[in-house]
C-alpha cells in the first residue's frame, strides 16, 4: 500500500478525495490534503477524519509516495518542482500549466534527476495511447474542438468582459493550445493534454464551440497522418459545483491511480 496525499479539496477534489477512501483504499493510504483555502484541521470524506496539512512544508515532510495535483494552474508552478526535489512522484490533473515549455522541460529534468515519475491525466479525454501511437509514426496534424454552454466560458480572459450569445451558437475561440490556456485557463487544460502527447501547444489546433443548447461538455479530438486517423469524441457533464470543470477530470485520476497500482497496465 502506498501512502498518497492530494493538493486540493475544491469541486474535484472533493469527488476525488471520497474516490480514494472508497475504492482505492486498499491500494492506497490518504494522508491528508493540503488546501491553502482551508484553515480546519481534518475533514470528513466518506465517513473518515482526513487530516488537512497546515502548510505545504509539513506536506512535503511527510512520508508520502505520491501527490496528487488537483488544485490548479498556480499549483502546478508552485509546487510539482519541490515535491519532484523531495523524492516524491506525482500526478499532475491542471495541464494547462505545461503550455508554458520552460516548465514542462524543467519539471521533466527535475524528475529525471530525482528519480521520478511525474504522471499526467486524461482529464475530461481520453484516446492517449492512440494520439501517441499516430504521433510517434510521424508527420502527425492535432486539433480539438471542444463545445460547452456559454456560462461555462463566460468570464474567461480572452473575452474581455463580454458576454457569448445565450440564444444562438458560436465559435468563441480558434487558435492553437498555447493561445487557447491563456485566454480560457478553466475551460482548455484538454487542449494542452492534447498537445503534449502528440505536436506540442503551439502546433495543436483549438476551436472552442458556445453553444447554448449544450447539456454537457462535448470533446472531439483528431489526430491524423497519412496511414491512419483517430477521432475521439467525448461527453461529458459539467461538475454542478464547477461547471467550468467535467466531473470525468477528477475521475481520470482514480482511473491513473488505480492502473498504477494494478499488476495489469493498461497504456
Amino acid at each position: 500500500m502506498k501512502n498518497i496525499a492530494v493538493i486540493g479539496y475544491g469541486a474535484l477534489g472533493k469527488i476525488l478525495n471520497r474516490a480514494l477512501v472508497e475504492k482505492l483504499g486498499s491500494s492506497y493510504n490518504l494522508r491528508g490534503i493540503y488546501d491553502s483555502a482551508l484553515a480546519e484541521k481534518s475533514v470528513m470524506v466518506a465517513g473518515k477524519s482526513i487530516p488537512l496539512y497546515p502548510s505545504f512544508d509539513t506536506l512535503l515532510e511527510d512520508d508520502t509516495d505520491i501527490v496528487v495535483e488537483i488544485a490548479g494552474v498556480g499549483a502546478v508552478k508552485e509546487y510539482i518542482t519541490p515535491l519532484l526535489d523531495g523524492g516524491k512522484d506525482v500526478v499532475i490533473t491542471s495541464v494547462g500549466a505545461l503550455a508554458d515549455e520552460a516548465l514542462y522541460e524543467h519539471i521533466k529534468k527535475t524528475a529525471a534527476t530525482a528519480g521520478c515519475k511525474v504522471h499526467i491525466t486524461s482529464g475530461a479525454i481520453g484516446g492517449f495511447d492512440i494520439m501517441r501511437t499516430l504521433f510517434l509514426m510521424g508527420d502527425t496534424t492535432s486539433e480539438i474542438q471542444s463545445t460547452k454552454a456559454p456560462k461555462s466560458l463566460n468570464g474567461a480572459p480572452y473575452l474581455k468582459g463580454e458576454l457569448l450569445p445565450e440564444h444562438e451558437k458560436c465559435t468563441a475561440f480558434e487558435g492553437n493550445a498555447r493561445e487557447a490556456i491563456a485566454g480560457f485557463p478553466k475551460n482548455t487544460n484538454v487542449s494542452v493534454a492534447t498537445g503534449i502527447v502528440t505536436n506540442g501547444a503551439e502546433r495543436t489546433g483549438v476551436r472552442l464551440i458556445s453553444d447554448p443548447e449544450s447539456r454537457g461538455n462535448t470533446h472531439r479530438v483528431t489526430v491524423e497522418n497519412d496511414k491512419a486517423k483517430a477521432v475521439v469524441e467525448i461527453t461529458s457533464k459539467p461538475d454542478p459545483s464547477n461547471p467550468k470543470s467535467s466531473i470525468t477530470a477528477a475521475w481520470s485520476v482514480v482511473a491513473l491511480l488505480e492502473n498504477l497500482a494494478s499488476p495489469i497496465q493498461f497504456f
